[in-house]
């Protein structure tokens, strides 16, 4: 039957695909690759369910209208994505989450004085570079999945932020900031 509406299989595709642009716009910046990854795999994605759509409409349209719920999945999937994307919740859920992890990082960082250049995982986030700042604060870097960026955490309760390669500095609570720098393309 031509009018059967979109399997699990593509919706199950769908879902996959927003959990990574939900995984990638929880770092401290947007990523280029968020981007690409939405552009390229959604518009696979849609394709997809247009070329069931039109065909299935065409040939019944009252099944599709029986099924409407399955057949908006994926638009659904996709409006909550962009509306949880714009509204920073990926970010806000994940930084909560690590919050406690990343300040005691940082307070150690900040004691050791020195540069690191130690991967570990801080509450969410992995850390593949640490160094003290002046002012008794710590900067560190996050090295997501399939994302090298230059980009992190500030943790500075004296007030005072680094100066060298930071382009973009964004308050987030107290004496966090989130950092973004040249990534070197």
């Amino acid at each position: 039957m031509i009018s059967k509406p979109p399997g699990w299989p593509l919706i199950t595709a769908f879902s996959l695909a927003a959990l990574v642009c939900l995984w990638w716009a929880s770092g401290p910046s947007l990523y280029v690759e968020l981007f690409l990854w939405a552009f390229i795999a959604g518009g696979l994605l849609y394709l997809l369910w247009i070329m069931r759509a039109i065909p299935a409409l065409i040939a019944d349209v009252n099944a599709v209208s029986a099924h409407l719920l399955r057949w908006l999945m994926p638009w659904i999937i996709a409006g909550s994505t962009v509306a949880a994307i714009t509204a920073d919740v990926p970010f806000l859920v994940r930084f909560t989450l690590s919050h406690s992890a990343l300040t005691d990082h940082a307070q150690t960082v900040a004691r050791s004085g020195t540069y690191s250049h130690e991967c570990r995982l801080v509450g969410l986030y992995p850390v593949c570079w640490s160094e003290a700042t002046p002012g008794g604060g710590a900067r560190f870097s996050v090295d997501d999945w399939l994302v090298r960026t230059s980009a992190g955490f500030v943790w500075s309760p004296a007030g005072q932020m680094p100066e060298d390669d930071v382009e973009r500095l964004d308050p987030i609570v107290g004496p966090w900031h989130a950092w973004s720098g040249w990534d070197e393309w």
